[in-house]
């Protein structure tokens, strides 16, 4: 029998445009990857299948994505910026949640799926090649940031 909601469902993605001191990390995917190779991107992942009942799964995933690629850790609360639905170059649907979150400890570097990391500023978003949406997603990092400090937006305790 075909289960009819392999097309309908979506793969969940959970991105961190993670915050420290004016500047937004990011990280340059392997070449080895099949989406985007090489491309410039905010640390983030999948999702993973669970046997079911697993409390606070975007933030548990949120948390480990970042600290698995660039050995960062965030704070213990990230705000909802935006999210949206897309067509992988591999043909899979996918909803995309991106979290503003705070840079807690630790120094970047390119770990798992990543070959390069750094912080950037607002001026260097302009002259480096992103991934799809990933640019909009900084810079709605840095609007929030910059000219709507006090706007509440949905908050994870992680």
């Amino acid at each position: 029998m075909t289960d009819l909601a392999i097309d309908k469902t979506h793969l969940v993605l959970v991105n961190a445009v993670v915050e420290k001191d004016e500047k937004i990390l990011v990280s340059q995917r392997s070449w080895k990857e099949t989406h985007e190779p090489g491309k410039w991107t905010i640390p983030g992942g999948k999702v993973e299948r669970t046997k079911g009942d697993v409390w606070n799964v975007i933030e548990k995933t949120l948390t480990s994505e970042v600290k698995e690629e660039t050995g960062v850790e965030i704070k213990d609360r990230a705000e909802l910026l935006t999210n949206n639905t897309f067509i992988r170059s591999t043909g899979q649907h996918v909803v995309a949640l991106i979290f503003l979150c705070h840079w807690k400890s630790g120094e970047a570097k390119p770990l798992e799926d990543t070959i390069a990391t750094k912080w950037i500023s607002k001026i260097e978003l302009k002259d480096m090649e992103f991934a799809p949406n990933v640019r909009t997603y900084i810079q709605l990092g840095f609007d929030y940031l910059g000219l709507v400090p006090h706007a509440k937006l949905a908050t994870l305790d992680i």
